[in-house]
């Protein structure tokens, strides 16, 4: 069995059901585990990481007014490769490789890739809806045990999160800073397991852009900087770039310190089971800060 996996949460939770050594191809922004550093990437970026987040959500902007793609998919590689499953997501067209862009693409005349090669497409905004992909995908990949025993191990260490202490405290996650975008899909539900409550948006909603004054109106406890795909360091970055927003940071949560920075691409991004890992990050960061 051969598999290229175009998104890093499909990476993640195919080496989680012990197949691993099956990946044969990955995207340019799968980085975990550290085992799949030396598997051959088959995709790249049109937009240069490097900028700020308003330069690249102004790149962001024009490349999808002009009807361009993000994201480049090697197909002459891929045709090369031969797999037998691609795993892609259909969440969002602007975090990674969607399964649109794949069928675009494959259908071009220089795919040569078997009848039999399948597409698969992870679409969970919630843990539930995680926890389903997971056995969707053991049951497509033959690893169904493996795949029952790690949503159980999740669903038990859900549980534990939720008989906890709750707190009314109203906590913003902000997925962007410039310009502001709410963090959506399943973050609100991890503010909740955190014992929480989400200051702007739903579990499942769309991330979308925040006004300032929705941000006042808000008046959270606590801010989170979990910026999409940024690690720890660089939200410590960009938590100190929002202190000198002089439109918000007299609210509370600047004057009591309550601004917190976390590896988003580790915990909050991305969706695979380690949201729970976030949760008990962010629920412990604030309590005992």
């Amino acid at each position: 069995m051969r598999i290229v996996s175009l998104t890093p949460s499909a990476s993640e939770i195919v080496f989680e059901l012990g197949l691993g050594s099956r990946l044969v191809g990955i995207s340019h922004e799968c980085n975990y585990p550290k085992e799949i550093d030396i598997i051959e990437k088959v995709s790249s970026s049109s937009i240069d990481p490097t900028g700020s987040q308003g330069e690249i959500d102004h790149q962001v902007r024009e490349t999808l007014q002009s009807n361009a793609t993000l994201y480049q998919i090697n197909t002459e590689r891929l045709n090369e490769l031969k797999p037998d499953f691609i795993i892609t997501q259909g969440i969002c067209d602007v975090c990674s490789i969607s399964s649109n862009q794949i069928e675009v693409e494959l259908k071009g005349t220089l795919c040569t890739l078997p009848a039999s090669t399948k597409i698969i497409s992870l679409n969970g905004r919630t843990f539930d809806g995680i926890c389903d992909d997971i056995i969707a995908l053991g049951n497509e990949l033959n690893s169904m045990n493996q795949a029952k025993n790690h949503v159980d191990q999740a669903r038990n260490k859900k549980d534990y999160l939720q008989r906890q202490t709750k707190y009314d405290y109203p906590i913003l996650c902000l997925e962007w800073i410039d310009p502001y975008f709410s963090a959506g899909h399943w973050v609100p539900e991890q503010i909740e397991l955190a014992g929480f409550k989400s200051a702007i948006g739903k579990t499942g909603d769309q991330s979308r852009v925040l006004t300032v004054d929705e941000i006042i109106d808000s008046d959270p406890f606590a801010i989170a900087l979990i910026c999409c795909g940024y690690n720890g360091e660089q939200n410590s970055f960009f938590s100190k770039q929002l202190f000198e927003d002089d439109r918000i940071n007299h609210l509370k949560a600047f004057k009591e310190n309550k601004v917190y920075s976390f590896d988003a691409d580790s915990y909050f991004s991305r969706p695979t089971t380690r949201i729970l890992e976030g949760s008990r990050q962010l629920r412990n960061r604030i309590l005992l800060n």
